[in-house]
């Protein structure tokens, strides 16, 4: 049972990092962070990472406090994304004029 609750967290582990390697290729595409259509991608691919987790804690595969910590490494990993894209269209603004 370790063997696959290990399994479990190390799979949601790699669904967090698609996410996140998903909004930064939709971010770097449309270059855009306050983009509707991005903002949907993240409200989105969340929602669906916390129903994994929630599954995962149902079936007693990772506890709670492991859920948490997944979903808020996740939280705070894509509004990082989120700030370095809005730095980078400041900059440009600034630029361009």
């Amino acid at each position: 049972m370790i063997e696959q609750k290990t399994t479990a967290y190390l799979t949601l582990e790699a669904d967090a990092l698609r996410i996140e390697q998903l909004l930064r290729a939709q971010i770097d595409a449309l270059c855009m962070s306050q983009c509707p259509i991005i903002e949907e991608v993240i409200d989105t691919q969340l929602f669906g990472f916390s129903r994994e987790v929630d599954f995962a804690k149902r079936m007693q595969l990772i506890s709670a406090p492991q859920g948490a910590t997944l979903m808020r490494e996740l939280e705070e990993r894509v509004n990082q994304i989120g700030m370095q894209v809005g730095q980078g269209q400041a900059e440009y603004e600034r630029n361009r004029n």
